[in-house]
């Protein structure tokens, strides 16, 4: 596996994929429940180190063991929008 997190490692697992809005959205609902995600953003990293990367493509990842108590307020947010 690879260690930079392109799609999940042992310990963690990607939860979202989206735009910061989004991430930054869920990440806050995340973090009122005790789950502290780990955000990983290829067009900020690349655009640093001189590469580029896909708008829209920022990562939210969870620990494994708490994958299944966040996929709950993830759909329930995203739920919550569609009804917008």
């Amino acid at each position: 596996m690879a260690s930079d997190m392109e799609e999940e490692n042992d310990d963690y697992k990607r939860i979202y994929t989206g735009s910061t809005v989004m991430i930054k959205m869920l990440q806050s609902r995340l973090e009122e429940i005790d789950v502290f995600p780990i955000v990983k953003d290829n067009l900020s990293s690349g655009t640093w180190g001189g590469f580029g990367g896909i708008p829209g493509m920022i990562q939210l990842f969870v620990h494994r063991d708490e994958y299944d108590k966040a996929k709950v307020i993830v759909d329930s947010a995203l739920e919550d929008l569609e009804k917008e």
